[in-house]
């Protein structure tokens, strides 16, 4: 499959759906903030716990994948932290930039992509993949948010309040356990799922429509080396992590798609609710998902 076919077949479809939600919000003037609490707040864990509850995959094959997204995010946020150091940013900054290179938008963007690229296997592994890089969002992610305006022991404190950590282990319990859910239960969790990642995009779409960077024209700079990070080198440590690990085939394909996914929605989310510079990471966020438009079509031709 040819570049321009991916970004046709692929790629094009999630952005029909983000554009249509940016003409609407233009319209109709959309509050973000209440989808965007359900959806970090109900459906994603629904759909955290719901996938991993009904997992099918090899316990070591997942493993790898949630050690890949994991080691990967880790490894960004230093690089991160360190050209900020280097740089002299001030910590507002510092935390934005981290923030943008670490966050990755592997559930609204990365588990429709890989669905559509590698069928129900890659949705499946993504979901593991995206599952890991949660785990990082609302530990780390929370942490370096509020580290600008609050204490270190606040920052530390807001990371228990998000129950995205407890679906994704309760949904491991129950598939180790090898629980029955009651059908009410079940059903519920799933069309709760089944929400999750509509309601993603959506917000993906709304955020979208808000962000400028009109503002940010002076730091322009932090902005392409955040993207340079998030869509150029995350992929490339993902590459590595997956040779040290012998992963191949869909698993291998996936790790690295996901690595290369850009900036997540819930990143400006975080920095809204915690107090760190929302407008910066909002206005990287844009300009990482219209760059990965180029960087996720050539990277998909070459992993495919």
């Amino acid at each position: 499959m040819s570049t321009l076919e991916i970004t046709y077949n692929i790629i094009s479809p999630i952005f029909i759906i983000v554009g249509l939600v940016v003409v609407f919000d233009r319209i109709f003037e959309v509050d973000p903030r209440g989808l965007s609490r359900l959806v970090v707040y109900l459906f994603t864990p629904f759909l955290v716990f719901d996938g991993l509850a009904n997992m099918e995959l090899q316990a070591g094959e997942a493993q790898q994948l949630a050690v890949i997204s994991i080691c990967m995010s880790l490894l960004i946020a230093l690089t991160a932290w360190i050209i900020a150091k280097w740089r002299r940013y001030d910590q507002r900054l510092e935390s934005a930039l981290i923030l943008t290179a670490t966050l990755i938008n592997a559930g609204n963007y990365g588990i429709p992509l890989n669905k559509l690229a590698f069928g129900e296997a890659g949705e499946a592994r993504a979901l593991i993949f995206f599952t890991g890089s949660v785990m990082v969002t609302y530990t780390v992610g929370v942490f370096v948010a509020s580290r600008g305006a609050v204490s270190t022991r606040d920052a530390l404190l807001n990371v228990f309040k998000v129950p995205m950590p407890y679906a994704a282990a309760l949904g491991l319990f129950v598939n180790q356990a090898h629980i029955d859910l009651p059908g009410p239960i079940s059903h519920a969790s799933e069309i709760a799922a089944g929400a999750a990642i509509p309601g993603m995009l959506a917000v993906l779409g709304l955020r979208l429509s808000r962000a400028s960077l009109g503002k940010y024209r002076r730091q322009l700079g932090p902005i392409l080396i955040g993207a340079g990070l998030r869509l150029v080198i995350a992929p490339l440590i993902a590459v590595g992590l997956v040779t040290l690990l012998g992963v191949s085939g869909v698993t291998r394909q996936v790790a690295i798609v996901q690595s290369a996914m850009p900036t997540a929605v819930i990143a400006g989310v975080l920095a809204t609710e915690f107090g760190s510079d929302a407008e910066f990471v909002i206005a990287a966020t844009l300009v990482d998902t219209l760059v990965s438009m180029v960087t996720l079509s050539i990277l998909l031709t070459w992993v495919m």
